[in-house]
């Protein structure tokens, strides 16, 4: 898989604070989560991988080349979504949009503003000034003007904040997608069940530095172990529950009120196959989930909660 981007043992010393060493890679088709307490390193992160600041030692790389010296062979194809977008309040998002893709010498008759604004679920405000639209639809139109130009990299600082949970639900089918023709997603979060949902693999800070990094299948494998499916069914016989215990990677299965408890190995991905057997049995499946947030109990267990640090 071709490397978008790559820290290898990156550091930002800063005199009275030091970020790092940050070892990451970043895919094609990848969606990168990076998780953390506040000053953990998150920030300083995307903003070596933006060109902001210089690393004081390692290796930063942007589609091959350093961004704080090759800023413009490393953030071509790259679009950028601040956490606190700070946006014209007199202009409308199609004017915005307009003028930033002028800025990258997108060709005006071939813009695709009105689709960048479908894309992000603001096609019905184009024409409405920035300052009446709500935080959440501003966050949104950050998005877009980073989908701008057709990048091939999105990174986004904390975009799904003040976003209402329909608009939340259409950003993260819209960056899904973006992702299964080969784009590539870093987004920063502090809301992990949103990075569970929607990220491949995670990235956790920990005091500066990176305490675990990659998929996030392997990691909760790895670092879990088990895991318990919730399940709300009507019609689970004896027959039913039997077939769930002999399924390869159930552990246990308990009964209640409303329907089982499974507990799996958490080295694989077991709710579809659960879901599967339970409806060819016959049963009415109601719902199916894990008991806890998995990435909240992997990152509760390994880094352990501290909020400690500044940004």
């Amino acid at each position: 898989m071709a490397e978008v981007v790559v820290f290898e043992s990156a550091v930002k010393d800063y005199g009275s604070k030091r970020i790092g060493p940050v070892t990451l890679r970043v895919g094609r088709s990848e969606v990168m989560g990076l998780v953390g307490p506040n000053g953990s390193g998150k920030t300083t992160t995307i903003r070596l991988m933006l060109g902001l600041i210089r690393p004081s030692s390692g290796l930063v790389l942007v589609n091959g080349y350093p961004p704080h010296s090759r800023r413009v062979e490393a953030l071509s194809g790259v679009g950028y979504s601040p956490e606190l977008p700070n946006l014209p309040t007199f202009f409308t998002p199609r004017e915005l949009l307009r003028l930033v893709g002028g800025e990258l010498g997108v060709d005006p008759s071939k813009d695709g503003v009105d689709e960048v604004l479908e894309r992000v679920g603001l096609l019905a405000y184009s024409d409405t000034k920035i300052g009446k639209l709500s935080k959440g639809m501003v966050q949104r139109l950050s998005i877009a003007q980073a989908l701008m130009g057709n990048p091939q990299t999105l990174v986004l600082d904390e975009p799904l904040i003040g976003v209402d949970p329909l608009g939340a639900d259409h950003l993260r089918k819209m960056l899904a997608d973006f992702a299964s023709k080969g784009g590539s997603v870093i987004l920063s979060s502090h809301q992990l069940p949103e990075v569970e949902g929607l990220c491949t693999s995670v990235t956790a800070f920990r005091r500066g530095g990176v305490m675990f990094s990659g998929r996030v299948s392997e990691l909760v494998g790895r670092v879990l172990g088990e895991l318990t499916v919730r399940v709300e069914a009507i019609g689970l016989e004896r027959n039913v529950i039997d077939k769930i215990r002999t399924l390869d990677g159930v552990l246990e299965v308990e009964e209640n009120p409303k329907g089982l408890r499974v507990r799996v190995k958490a080295d694989r991905e077991l709710r579809p196959i659960i879901a599967r057997t339970l409806i060819e049995e016959g049963c009415e499946l109601r719902e199916i989930g894990y008991l806890n947030n998995t990435l909240e109990e992997l990152y509760r267990r390994v880094v352990g909660g501290d909020a400690s640090g500044e940004g």
